[in-house]
């Protein structure tokens, strides 16, 4: 396994693992990087979206037969979630693999796994633990699938193992549907009900008004954020997989008992 690396990055990677740094803004560079590799796994940010082209085009080039794209969150075959702008950049790269695929340059497959779990928590989405705040979208009620960090990878390596069965195709998976309600009473069972500040905004209104800022040319996280909160509990977005991939994947789904141990997990600060 071998982790590419910006210039100046220094990540800490497992035994084992290499690492070289590269220059993304070069096709060149990275082909010469990719030689003898047989898949990759992206994880550029959408912020970088140049940079995952031009993976993607060295790929091809170095006759790499495997792209997993950064996506790894919401369904954007949802027509909804396709239609918002903040997710315009994921589309052309599933636009481009999809036609270097039907040129026969490269195949690809496509990972939702829904909302970080684990990940989610620790940085507050969509509670808080340490500071007490909750975010009820649309009321909190509406069920959603949500996966943990080492979930999702164990998913990038059921694709690798499957790679044609998932070959040129989206695959969904989840380790838990749950609601913002349920996940709240079990983290309250765990740091205690009292003193929580809760908010309930309402997921269509809040992307329309950013929205409004988004066509004034104003990219934050105000005015993107809406859109991911929508993407995962709005009415008819999607954010619920009514069918995964688990079973092919190899993806056990946690009951309410694994529920609670990641958010204990997440509160001793594994």
């Amino acid at each position: 396994m071998t982790v590419f690396t910006r210039p100046g990055s220094s990540p800490t990677v497992p035994s084992g693992v290499k690492t070289v740094e590269v220059n993304y803004d070069s096709v060149d560079d990275l082909t010469k990087n990719l030689s003898g590799q047989d898949a990759i796994v992206s994880t550029i940010p959408p912020t970088s979206a140049a940079a995952q082209t031009n993976l993607i085009h060295a790929a091809v080039a170095a006759g790499v037969k495997r792209f997993l794209p950064s996506e790894f969150g919401a369904d954007l075959h949802n027509p909804l979630n396709r239609a918002a702008p903040v997710y315009a950049d994921k589309i052309k790269v599933q636009e481009l693999l999809s036609s270097l695929a039907a040129e026969g340059k490269i195949t690809y497959t496509v990972v939702y796994n829904g909302v970080f779990l684990d990940w989610g928590l620790q940085f507050g989405f969509p509670a808080n633990l340490r500071k007490k705040t909750a975010v009820l979208h649309d009321g909190g009620e509406r069920l959603y699938t949500t996966t943990t960090l080492a979930g999702v990878g164990k998913a990038v390596v059921g694709v690798l193992s499957h790679s044609e069965e998932t070959k040129n195709r989206v695959v969904r998976v989840g380790e838990a549907v749950t609601t913002i309600k349920e996940l709240l009473a079990l983290s309250q069972d765990i740091v205690g009900g009292e003193g929580w500040t809760i908010t309930k905004p309402d997921t269509a209104k809040e992307a329309e008004k950013a929205l409004v800022e988004i066509k004034q040319g104003v990219f934050s996280h105000e005015t993107i954020l809406p859109f991911i909160y929508r993407a995962i509990w709005g009415k008819e977005n999607g954010g619920y997989f009514t069918t995964t991939d688990n079973e092919l994947l190899g993806i056990k789904e946690l009951d309410k008992e694994g529920l609670q141990k990641v958010i204990q997990d997440v509160v001793d600060g594994k």
